[in-house]
């Protein structure tokens, strides 16, 4: 046994001199690490208590993004509350490992998806890791054809108010429309019936206590943040998640109030509309039901026990399609229309290609088959993403690759960037659907035309290109992303096909305001809330 000792001694030792070399290693290792990010360029922050990420979620979106870029590079140090480093990755090889390569290293941002919570409950966008795998699969059934009826009805239904409106209007030949008001109520009013086979009445004015609770509702929660609201997200941060969501459940902000009344009336609307389906599921066998919570309720009867979602999953999925993905939806099109009011000359091509139709009722395949149609969508949807900036956490320490090498401000240039776990992100959409070396020189310019081929067709990766439905793992799900580009495709034919869209004076003065959903603001009428006035007339072929 005392032969070992000295082994034993000379280990300990080894050991007791190793702690602080190792020590000394991790040190300089995290310090080095730190330094690369405290490194990075960035605009000059007047307040170390508050930061200067509000300033850009506050401004117009894409202002200063594109004015940092320009002098700083593609990935930004920002500062949030505290002097704590905040990455603005604009960078398109960094963005591609953020969202693809090491998606799960990057989660969601814990502070901000509390909110997320109150608004739309337990359902894709505001989970991670083997939950959010499971719900992907099959949150939306795959038949999305089905509903191009429901959705040329109700573009009918838009088309035929702003020709009232019109023929009401001074002259007879034209009227100023706020068309966002209007294209949020039709979609509504569609995204209903799909959904879970609900009128909402929205379009008709109908007295309706959930499409009131939820006008505006994402802008007025998340838009134009203040300083105190990073403030206040900085001091939840160092509260356990329990905490946290017990003092937001409770907490007397008008914000949160309306939310929350908000999500009780869905709930109550969307259960019990989910009992019915239920029974007629389990106890009718009724399939001709084409909505998508009677797809999924027969789909999850089965005995399939892991896969199948829970009734709260399934009220909070129903809840995430008609606030999130009709806010999405309506607002992609009134941006549509705004490009192709400020662009008469592809206006017309298209209601010219429309109108070769020869048909007011389409198939699928006629809306596929539609060049000019897709290329404006998939146009508008780079142009005018309706995520501008997405906001993630790193959960572990991490290196980003850069699509070009960054200098630094202490004179090194580097190709990766380490960045430390807990680091915050805002990724921006738009200035990644926006960069030159993506999309060339003009890639500030709205020009469907760069989407087809010397054939004259749309080109095979087609909306893959743009990061609007996202990247990789939490990439927009492919039938829900279909099922919104077909209700474009239904909405953009009827009414371009029948109307004639020009500027107003208004429309003008619109500018791009992101913070939840990207939203059209006329400034000095800001607590309006969503606004695109666009002049309207009929059209000269209809």
């Amino acid at each position: 046994m005392a032969s070992y000792l000295p082994v034993l001694a000379e280990s300990n030792t080894l050991l007791l001199a190793a702690v602080p070399i190792a020590t000394a290693v991790l040190w300089y290792t995290l310090r080095q690490r730190r330094s690369d990010l405290n490194a990075l360029k960035g605009p000059h922050c007047d307040s170390w208590l508050y930061g200067n990420v509000y300033t850009v979620l506050g401004a117009e979106l894409g202002q200063l993004e594109r004015e940092w870029q320009s002098q700083f590079g593609d990935m930004v140090r920002l500062q949030g509350p505290f002097n704590n480093p905040v990455l603005l990755v604009m960078d398109p090889k960094g963005m591609q490992h953020v969202f693809q390569n090491s998606v799960d290293n990057f989660r969601l941002d814990r502070e901000r998806n509390f909110f997320s919570e109150i608004l739309l409950g337990n359902s894709l966008p505001v989970i991670d890791s083997d939950q959010h795998k499971r719900q992907r699969k099959d949150s939306v059934p795959p038949e999305v054809k089905s509903h191009l009826p429901v959705f040329t009805v109700d573009a009918n239904k838009l088309v035929d108010k702003w020709k009232k409106q019109i023929d009401n209007g001074g002259n007879g030949t034209a009227a100023v429309i706020n068309t966002t008001a209007d294209m949020t109520k039709a979609t509504l009013d569609a995204i209903g019936i799909v959904a879970f086979d609900y009128s909402f009445n929205a379009l008709d004015d109908g007295e309706n206590e959930l499409t009131q609770a939820y006008q505006d509702i994402l802008f007025s929660l998340f838009g134009k943040p203040k300083p105190q609201d990073e403030l206040a997200l900085s001091f939840l941060s160092i509260l356990p998640d329990s905490v946290a969501r017990a003092f937001l459940a409770k907490a007397p902000i008008p914000k949160l109030q309306r939310a929350k009344a908000a999500t009780a009336l869905a709930d109550g609307l969307i259960e019990r509309s989910l009992k019915d389906k239920q029974i007629q599921a389990s106890v009718e066998h009724d399939k001709s039901k084409k909505d998508i919570l009677s797809l999924i309720s027969r789909a999850y009867t089965s005995d399939n026990i892991k896969m199948r979602l829970s009734d709260s999953e399934m009220v909070s999925t129903m809840k995430t399609m008609i606030l999130a993905g009709n806010d999405t939806t309506s607002t992609s099109l009134t941006w549509a229309l705004y490009e192709l009011a400020n662009h008469p000359e592809f206006q017309a091509d298209l209601r010219r290609e429309i109108q070769e139709k020869n048909t007011w009722e389409p198939s699928f395949k006629d809306l596929e088959n539609m060049p000019l149609l897709n290329a404006t969508i998939m146009e508008t949807l780079r142009m005018q993403p309706s995520l501008g900036t997405v906001y993630r956490q790193a959960a572990v320490d991490e290196l980003i690759p850069l699509s070009t090498p960054l200098k630094l401000k202490d004179g090194r240039t580097i190709t990766d960037l380490p960045v430390p776990k807990g680091t915050k992100l805002l990724v921006s959409i738009d200035a990644y659907n926006r960069h030159p070396d993506v999309w060339g020189a003009d890639s500030g310019e709205f020009n469907p035309r760069r989407w087809l081929g010397a054939d004259g067709k749309v080109g095979t990766s087609g909306y893959n290109d743009a990061m609007t439905f996202g990247h990789g793992a939490r990439r927009c799900l492919a039938n829900r992303s279909i099922l919104s580009v077909l209700e474009m495709q239904a909405f953009l034919f009827q009414v371009i096909g029948h109307l004639e869209f020009a500027p107003s004076a208004g429309s003008k003065k619109v500018i791009r305001m992101g913070g939840a959903i990207l939203t059209p603001i006329v400034p000095e009428e800001f607590e309006k809330g969503a606004q695109m006035p666009l002049t309207i007339s009929y059209s000269k072929m209809d």
